[in-house]
C-alpha cells in the first residue's frame, strides 16, 4: 500500500460529482414515460421509511424505548453538523453538552459518539446507520463512521434505540442504535445560510438544497458547506497550565521564548542573564477546537419502476479538514527544545567562563506559539435499495450499501538528531542559533522543523449487501402475525500507514487488514391479546453472524408491549449483543510493536531506586485472538399520555446492561494499580531474563535500540509490560431514562414544555476477568446524570425555543470535577412570501447565553469537558422557492 493511497478520491471527485447528480435527477427522464397517476403512492410512502429497531413493515420496535428528533425538532435545535445534534441527546454521555471537534491525536481524531460511555476500543458500542445501512467507517487507528458527513438539513428524523441491537443490525449495537433518516420527497429550492460570532470566534454554515418532485418519484440534491474559527488556550480565561490560584499545580513550561540557560545546575533566564528561568503557558498557542472546514454533496432519488416495485437511492460526498496548532491532548505545543551548545557553535553565548551550557527554548519566533499540525477525511456512500410489494402484503427487499474513506493527519515536531547536530555546528551555514533563533539558516530551520512526529494515512471501504423478506404468517384472533426473514453479506477493508520522519523521507510502518461477515436474522411480532383487558403485542428476534476472522455470534433479543388502555403502554425487553474487535485493534494493528526504552519510568513498590535506569520493554499496539465484546441487557418501562391532561406524555425507562470481554489495555502508566492488581501480574515480567525477552518480542517490529542493548555489560531489563489491547474489562451498569412533555394552546400560538435525561444507578467497573468490580460512582470521572429542559412557544410569525443543558460533575478520593450547564436560545421570525421566495425566516441562536465556562481541572489546561466556545450569537436566514 502506498502512503498516498487516498490521493485516489482527487481523480475520482469530478466522477463522485456527476454520479451525485445524475443519482438525483435521472429519474424525472424516466418519469415521463409513465404519466399514469399510481393510487398507492400516499400509503407506499407511509411504508417506506423501515423504524429502528424492526424489521417488520410499518411497525414501530415492541418493547424498547426509542428517542430521537424529528425535522422541526432539528430545525429548532439549529447545530452546525450531526456530531452536535447528537451532543443534544442525555444518554449520549461522551458528548453530551460539548461541542465534538477533531481530536489532536491523529490516530484517534474522529468523534466517538458512545451511548453510556462504554467501550474503548477503535470501533464504537453504538452502532451508527444511515437509513438502516452502514456508512464507512473514518480514522487512522479508528473504524468509527464520521457522522459530520450528514448535513442537518437532510435529516427527516434522528431515531436512537436505547437497548442493544445485534439481533437485527450485528456488531457494533451493544449501547444501541443511532439511525440517520433522510428527507425522501422534496419540490423546489431551499436555502439557509447562518453566521455566528463570539469571543475569538466566528462560524458559518451554508446549505443550498433543490429538488424535484414527479407522479412517480423525486430527486433532491444538496450542497453543506459548515466553517469555523479556531480557539487558542490565550483566548480563553479558564485555559491555563498554572493552576496554583485554584489550589492545583504550576504545569507551566521552560520550554520558551526567550529560553532558560543552565550552568552547573543553576538556571538563568536567556534573555536578561539573571538567575532564575522563564516561564510561559504553553496552553496558550494551543488550540482546543481546530478551524475546521465540512462539506457534503448530499443526494437521493425515489422512483417507481411500476406498480409494484419501486427504487430508493441515496449518496454523499464528504470532505472535512481540520487545522490544529500544538498538541491539546497533551497540553505540548510541539516546538520546544532541550539541548547542550559548546563554544565550537558560532553562536554560543556563555554565562561566565564555561565552555558548555543546556539550553531550554523554543520555536516559536519562526513557527508561531505551536506546531502546525492537522487532519484530513473524506468519505463517500452510495446507497442503493430496491423493494418489491409481492401479493398478500409480502415485500421483498435489496439493499446495498457501498462506503470508502480516506483519512489523512499529521502531528509535526522536532528532529532531535537535526537539533543535536544543530546545537553542535561550527558555521553559521550549519549552527542553531538557540539565543534568536530566527537568526539561524532557513536550511537549519528546515532541518528541524521540517519533521512529523506522526503521520497517518488510511482508507477504509465496505460493502454490504442485505436482503429482506416480510409478510404475513397467520391470523391469531388479535391480529396478523408478522414475519420478517433476511440475509447479509459485509466486507470491510482497512489499509493504513503510519509513522514519522523527515518531510521527504516519512519512515512509515504499513499495515492492512479485511474482513468479510456472513449473517441470516429474522423477527416475529405477535398480538397476543386485543380485548377490553388491553392490547399485548409481544416480538422475538435472532441473528447469527459469522466472521471469517474471530468467529461466529448469535444473538436474540424479545419484547412486549403491554397496553391496559388507548393511553398507557408497558413495556420490556431483554437481549444479547456484540461488538466484534475493529480491524484497528488487531494484531495487523499498523501500532503494534516493542518498544525498547533505556529507563524505565513505572516501577513497582518494592523497586530499587537504581532500577529507574535500567530498561523496559513495552510491548504495544493490537493483539491477535481478540473476540467480540459481549453484552446482555434488559430494560422495563412505560410511556403514558393521560386523559386529564391534553398534550401531556410521560415516559420512563429502568435499564441494565452487562458488558463485557471490553477491549482495553493494562494501564501501565499509573503503577499504583498496574503493580497491585493481582489480574495485571500476567502482563507485566519483572527481571526478564535475556531469553526471555527476546521471546517476548519475536516477529514484532522493534521500535528504539535492540533488545540486546539492555543487557550489554552485565546489565538487564527491569520489565517486559504487555500494553496491548486485549478482551479484558467488564462494566455494569443500570439506571433510569426519562422524558415529560406538555403542551399548551394560548391566545399567543402554542406554549411547549419538557424535561428529558438519565440517572445513573449504578456503574461498576471489572479491570480484569476474575477481579472485584469497582464503583465507579465512587472512585471514577463519572457523573450520576444529565439533564434537559425546555420550553418553547410558537405562534403564527414566531418560534422561541429555550433548552437548558445540564451534565453532573464527580468526585472521587483524589479528583473532583463541577457540574456544567448550559442555556441555548433559538427564535425565528417569518417574513412570509417575498418575491420569488416562500417562507422567508430569519433566525437568530444564543448559544451558551450566560457563558459558562468549561468546569476547573487540575491538569495541564486546567479544565475538562464542557464547551470551550463560549457564548455565540448566531443570525441566519431560510427560504425556500
Amino acid at each position: 500500500m502506498n502512503a498516498q493511497s487516498g490521493q485516489h478520491f482527487g481523480v475520482f471527485k469530478p466522477t463522485l460529482l456527476a454520479l451525485l447528480v445524475s443519482t438525483a435527477f435521472s429519474g424525472h427522464v424516466f418519469s415521463q414515460e409513465k404519466q399514469q397517476e399510481n393510487d398507492n403512492d400516499v400509503e407506499k410512502i407511509e411504508v417506506r421509511a423501515q423504524a429502528t429497531g424492526t424489521l417488520i413493515r410499518g411497525a414501530t420496535p415492541v418493547g424498547t424505548n426509542v428517542v430521537g428528533f424529528d425535522t422541526a425538532e432539528v430545525e429548532a435545535i439549529s447545530v452546525a453538523d450531526s456530531n452536535e445534534l447528537l451532543a443534544q441527546i442525555p444518554q449520549m454521555s461522551s458528548t453530551f453538552n460539548s461541542r465534538p471537534t477533531m481530536g489532536t491525536d491523529i490516530g484517534q481524531g474522529m468523534p466517538m459518539p458512545k451511548l453510556r460511555d462504554i467501550g474503548v476500543g477503535g470501533g464504537s458500542t453504538t452502532l451508527l446507520l444511515l437509513n438502516g445501512m452502514r456508512m464507512p467507517g473514518s480514522g487512522i487507528i479508528q473504524t468509527i463512521p464520521n457522522v459530520s458527513a450528514i448535513p442537518p438539513g437532510v435529516i427527516s428524523n434522528l431515531e436512537i434505540v436505547m437497548d442493544g441491537g445485534s439481533s437485527i443490525y450485528g456488531s457494533d449495537a451493544i449501547a444501541g442504535v443511532v439511525n440517520f433518516i433522510t428527507r425522501d420527497r422534496f419540490d423546489g429550492v431551499e436555502f439557509s445560510a447562518e453566521g455566528g460570532v463570539g469571543d475569538s470566534y466566528s462560524a458559518s454554515t451554508f446549505n443550498i438544497t433543490a429538488g424535484k418532485d414527479w407522479t412517480t418519484g423525486s430527486g433532491m440534491i444538496s450542497i453543506y458547506h459548515a466553517q469555523n474559527d479556531e480557539v487558542f488556550g490565550k483566548d480563553r480565561d479558564f485555559i491555563t497550565g498554572n493552576s496554583t490560584a485554584n489550589g492545583g499545580g504550576d504545569y507551566r513550561s521552560n520550554l520558551c521564548n526567550p529560553g532558560t540557560i543552565t550552568v552547573d545546575g543553576v538556571n538563568y533566564k536567556m534573555d536578561t542573564r539573571e538567575a532564575g528561568s522563564n516561564i510561559c503557558d504553553p496552553t496558550d498557542g494551543i488550540t482546543y477546537v481546530p478551524k475546521e472546514k465540512k462539506t457534503t454533496i448530499y443526494a437521493s432519488l425515489q422512483q417507481d419502476l411500476n406498480d409494484s416495485a419501486y427504487v430508493d437511492v441515496v449518496t454523499y460526498y464528504s470532505e472535512w479538514s481540520a487545522d490544529i496548532t500544538g498538541d491539546a491532548t497533551n497540553s505540548l505545543s510541539d516546538i520546544g527544545a532541550t539541548g547542550t551548545i559548546t563554544s565550537d557553535n558560532p553562536y554560543f553565548s556563555p554565562i561566565g567562563s564555561e565552555t558548555s551550557h543546556s539550553v531550554a527554548f523554543d520555536f516559536s519566533d519562526v513557527v508561531g506559539l505551536g506546531a502546525k499540525n492537522g487532519s484530513d477525511f473524506d468519505a463517500f456512500a452510495f446507497i442503493p435499495e430496491i423493494t418489491y410489494e409481492l401479493p398478500n402484503y409480502w415485500r421483498l427487499k435489496a439493499a446495498y450499501s457501498y462506503g470508502l474513506a480516506h483519512t489523512k493527519g499529521v502531528e509535526r515536531g522536532i528532529n532531535s538528531t537535526a537539533l543535536a547536530a544543530a546545537l553542535a555546528g561550527t558555521d553559521t551555514s550549519s549552527a542553531l542559533n538557540p539565543y534568536d533563533v530566527a537568526s539561524t539558516d532557513q536550511s537549519v530551520l528546515d532541518s528541524i522543523l521540517g519533521y512529523y512526529g506522526s503521520y497517518g494515512d488510511a482508507t477504509q471501504s465496505h460493502h454490504q449487501i442485505r436482503a429482506t423478506l416480510d409478510g404475513a404468517i397467520a391470523e391469531l384472533p388479535a391480529g396478523e402475525v408478522m414475519l420478517a426473514v433476511g440475509a447479509e453479506y459485509f466486507k470491510q477493508d482497512y489499509e493504513v500507514a503510519y509513522g514519522g520522519g523527515a518531510a521527504g523521507a516519512l519512515d512509515l510502518v504499513e499495515a492492512e487488514a479485511s474482513r468479510n461477515v456472513k449473517s441470516v436474522f429474522g423477527e416475529v411480532m405477535m398480538p397476543l391479546m386485543d380485548s377490553s383487558a388491553g392490547e399485548i403485542n409481544f416480538t422475538a428476534s435472532l441473528r447469527y453472524d459469522n466472521y471469517n476472522d474471530v468467529g461466529s455470534t448469535t444473538n436474540p433479543k424479545i419484547g412486549l408491549d403491554y397496553k391496559p388502555t388507548e393511553n398507557t403502554r408497558l413495556r420490556a425487553q431483554w437481549g444479547t449483543s456484540f461488538q466484534a474487535p475493529s480491524l484497528a485493534d488487531t494484531g495487523a494493528a499498523v501500532d503494534t510493536r516493542a518498544i525498547v526504552l533505556p529507563v524505565s519510568p513505572w516501577l513497582a513498590s518494592d523497586a530499587a531506586g537504581t532500577d529507574f535506569f535500567r530498561g523496559t520493554i513495552l510491548l504495544a499496539g493490537g493483539s491477535d485472538g481478540l473476540k467480540p465484546e459481549e453484552s446482555e441487557s434488559y430494560s422495563v418501562g412505560f410511556d403514558w399520555t393521560p386523559d386529564f391532561a391534553d398534550d401531556l406524555s410521560v415516559s420512563v425507562t429502568y435499564y441494565n446492561v452487562d458488558y463485557s470481554s471490553a477491549i482495553n489495555l493494562a494501564p501501565f502508566y499509573t503503577p499504583s494499580v498496574y503493580f497491585n492488581t493481582p489480574g495485571y501480574a500476567a502482563y507485566y515480567t519483572i527481571n526478564p531474563t535475556l531469553e526471555e525477552a527476546l521471546a517476548a518480542t519475536e516477529g514484532f517490529r522493534i521500535d528504539g535500540a535492540p533488545v540486546e542493548s539492555l543487557y550489554a555489560d552485565g546489565n538487564s531489563a527491569y520489565m517486559i509490560a504487555d500494553a496491548r489491547r486485549y478482551n479484558m474489562t467488564a462494566t455494569r451498569l443500570s439506571g433510569l431514562d426519562f422524558d415529560i412533555q406538555k403542551s399548551w394552546l394560548v391566545d399567543l400560538g402554542k406554549i411547549s414544555a419538557g424535561v428529558s435525561g438519565t440517572y445513573t444507578l449504578k456503574r461498576e467497573a471489572q479491570a480484569v476477568a476474575g477481579d472485584a468490580y469497582v464503583d465507579e460512582l465512587e472512585t471514577g470521572t463519572f457523573g450520576k446524570y444529565n439533564v434537559v429542559a425546555s420550553v418553547g412557544l410558537s405562534t403564527e410569525k414566531t418560534n422561541s425555543l429555550i433548552r437548558v443543558l445540564h451534565s453532573d460533575g464527580w468526585e472521587n478520593a483524589y479528583a473532583s470535577l463541577d457540574s456544567l450547564t448550559t442555556v441555548n436560545v433559538f427564535t425565528s421570525y417569518s417574513l412570509g412570501d417575498m418575491g420569488s421566495f416562500e417562507n422567508v425566516d430569519i433566525t437568530m441562536n444564543i448559544d451558551n447565553l450566560f457563558d459558562a465556562e468549561a468546569p476547573y481541572f487540575d491538569d495541564a489546561n486546567g479544565f475538562d469537558g464542557g464547551n470551550v466556545i463560549g457564548r455565540v450569537f448566531y443570525l441566519g436566514v431560510k427560504a425556500k422557492m
